[in-house]
């Protein structure tokens, strides 16, 4: 799917070390943010960023303000990466330095880089996954977000067709498990509220390190606090290796009852083209499983519509398994061929003006059943996490199964804090409640 940007935000935290090239003459400088695409790409740039500040430059909330910009890049789809090589040209006309991190760097070199972007009066400079390094311990005195976001691996084991991220990072690289529970702490610890745990398979973090995801949960848990973790994107193949161990642990209350876990097609044969490790009814079968521990289990899932060689019959073999998984969240996305992929070479492309028309076909039923579903929860009362603030004079909150609800006439000083709702209103990705 394309991601929104971030929009620019004061982290407040102490920076970590990166190896970067900061100014030419040494001297401070004043940088503007924006990071696109995955929470994990977020949460590098934000590493970068951490660096940046603990060198003693600062941070700015506009190019019109800043010398410098870091730019955190996504590349998932061909649409996207045009959109964020127009977003560097943008920003050369102004600053006089343009920092570009994530995925872009990785699946370009250098060279071609600046000769894409050359610019008499804009310095380029590149920083890749690889770079990023874990944080360093964080101030007491400074002001911490309640959304805390720790990437703990970078790349994959994986293998699909279709993929440029594997390109752009690479195998495995898992993060030290005491350098993330270093980390955990010190935002638990400054009142961080929601840890969201990121990665391209979570299910797989550790297998480098002889450890795995159940562990490092077990190792955060230890933590005492009121706190809430999220578990990212999971694949099917992966997560049941550690499956039963990791569905006692997402009992405890401060494990969010959510579940990523990618579908992309219906279609058996699709998902042989695809390289994906599982059956339909394979990811049909682990659904089932985490809902009958989890009733109120939150599903997210991933759709690539127009994948080479997907027909009619093929597409509507993925709208009936949507049907009857009914998921929360659906990311729809076109696919588009990248270069040097397997999948870009497959013939049997599906027209253009198709997918157009497949992908709205699974939008529409994607928003028809995320508005059932949360019409079941009306005149529902339950706890709720306030986390930050939404539009206007609302607040958003998220339930234990990361549900958000939507409150209005609020202050704002309930953030970080539990409260009691009860759910007056369904809208199609969001509930809207009163505080009891």
């Amino acid at each position: 799917m394309e991601h929104v940007a971030q929009k620019p935000h004061r982290a407040g935290r102490k920076r970590g070390k990166c190896k970067i090239a900061l100014s030419s003459n040494g001297s401070v400088m004043k940088f503007y943010v924006e990071s696109y695409g995955c929470t994990m790409n977020q949460g590098e740039t934000e590493m970068i960023a951490e660096s940046l500040e603990e060198k003693g430059h600062g941070r700015v909330g506009s190019p019109e303000d800043a010398d410098t910009a870091l730019i955190g890049t996504c590349v998932v789809i061909g649409k996207t990466e045009e959109r964020m090589k127009r977003r560097i040209k943008e920003l050369q006309d102004e600053v006089s330095k343009v920092i570009v991190s994530g995925c872009l760097p990785s699946i370009e070199s250098f060279e071609q880089v600046k000769k894409n972007f050359s610019s008499s009066r804009c310095e380029l400079d590149f920083f890749t996954p690889r770079d990023v390094k874990m944080s360093s311990p964080l101030k007491q005195d400074e002001d911490v977000p309640t959304i805390g976001t720790i990437p703990i691996a970078s790349g994959c084991f994986g293998d699909c067709t279709y993929c440029i991220t594997k390109f752009a990072r690479g195998g495995l690289k898992s993060r030290p498990p005491e350098r993330i529970k270093q980390r955990f702490e010190e935002l638990i610890s400054l009142s961080t509220k929601e840890i969201r745990l990121t990665c391209q398979d979570a299910a797989l973090y550790g297998r480098d390190l002889s450890t795995d995801m159940n562990e490092l949960l077990e190792e955060l848990l230890e933590v005492e606090g009121n706190y809430r973790i999220r578990v990212g994107m999971m694949n099917v193949d992966t997560l049941k290796e550690i499956k039963d161990e990791f569905m006692e642990l997402m009992k405890d209350e401060r494990i969010y009852s959510f579940l990523h876990l990618p579908l992309q097609s219906g279609s058996d044969a699709v998902l042989e083209r695809m390289n994906r490790k599982y059956t339909a009814e394979g990811w049909m079968d682990m659904i089932k499983e985490f809902r009958d521990t989890f009733p109120d289990l939150t599903l997210s899932t991933d759709i690539i519509i127009g994948f080479p060689g997907e027909s009619k019959k093929d597409f509507e073999k993925s709208k009936e398994l949507v049907k009857r998984a009914r998921p929360d969240i659906v990311n729809v996305t076109r696919f588009s061929p990248r270069r040097g992929t397997k999948a870009a070479a497959m013939g049997k492309k599906v027209h253009s003006r198709e997918k157009k028309i497949r992908s709205k076909e699974m939008s529409e039923l994607r928003f028809e059943i995320s508005r059932n579903l949360n019409e079941g929860y009306v005149g529902r009362r339950t706890n709720a996490l306030v986390l930050e603030e939404g539009k206007g004079d609302s607040l958003k909150a998220r339930m234990d199964n990361y549900k958000v609800v939507v409150l209005k006439n609020e202050d704002k000083e309930l953030i970080g804090e539990h409260v009691e709702v009860e759910v007056k209103r369904a809208e199609d990705i969001y509930l809207v409640g009163e505080r009891i």
